[in-house]
């Protein structure tokens, strides 16, 4: 999902740039399980109790979204694209950092509820005046979910086994990622196996296996 701001939009993600709907079918059609995911998560919700059935609301949605932005980067690529792309990936990591952090915190719901709309709008603010900040923004979560999963583990409030599977479907994730780019030696932009598809798919499943894995952590949020 993210991208180096000195190219133009997809530009650096390998597949040849054409022109019509979608200006890179494979990288486009692949996003499309972010929305896959999304909807399995937003179905799981209806059997969950209240607190955590709104969590996969909202996590849910946030999953769909980012797949609907990926879609608009990879395809029509409109003026607003890159931002929605950017935007939808990183509300969906915070929102479910933060839902993490409140179920070690033991925090009540509306706390919940309202540091979720601060963070969305905080991290829609940064991209908006500092566009280029996205793998900034990126890092600095990544940096808070590893300090998290420590705690995580600790405490024994994760699902081992679909931990695991988040970290090695994410760790694949990346080496297609890097294989995807343009420059790489394995980037062959006229190939119907795009690095970046590739890179979507295992991600979308990397942070559905994760969001799974810590579902014994927001059970800690008090309402």
């Amino acid at each position: 999902m993210f991208v180096s701001f000195i190219f133009a939009i997809g530009e650096s993600d390998c597949e040849t740039i054409g022109g019509g709907l979608l200006a890179q079918p494979v990288n486009a059609i692949s996003s499309l399980v972010f929305v896959l995911f999304g909807i399995i998560v937003l179905i799981s919700a209806v059997r969950e109790a209240r607190t955590e059935r709104v969590n996969r609301f909202i996590v849910g949605m946030l999953m769909i979204a980012t797949g609907i932005g990926s879609v608009l980067f990879h395809g029509p690529q409109g003026p607003a694209s890159r931002f929605l792309h950017d935007a939808t990936i990183l509300l969906t990591m915070a929102a479910i950092v933060t839902m993490n952090i409140a179920g070690l915190l033991h925090w009540k719901e509306k706390r919940v509820w309202l540091i979720l709309g601060a963070t969305g709008v905080a991290v829609t603010a940064v991209l908006l005046i500092w566009p280029s900040s996205t793998n900034v923004v990126a890092a600095f979560a990544l940096v808070v979910l590893i300090a998290q999963d420590i705690a995580l583990h600790r405490s024994g409030s994760i699902r081992t086994r679909w931990w695991i599977a988040a970290i090695v479907a994410m760790a694949v994730a990346l080496l297609f990622f890097v294989a995807g780019r343009t420059g790489s030696p394995f980037c062959d932009s006229a190939s119907l196996l795009q690095g970046h598809a590739l890179w979507h798919i295992l991600a979308a499943t990397a942070l559905w296996a994760y969001f799974l894995a810590t579902t014994p952590t927001r059970q800690g949020i008090e309402q």
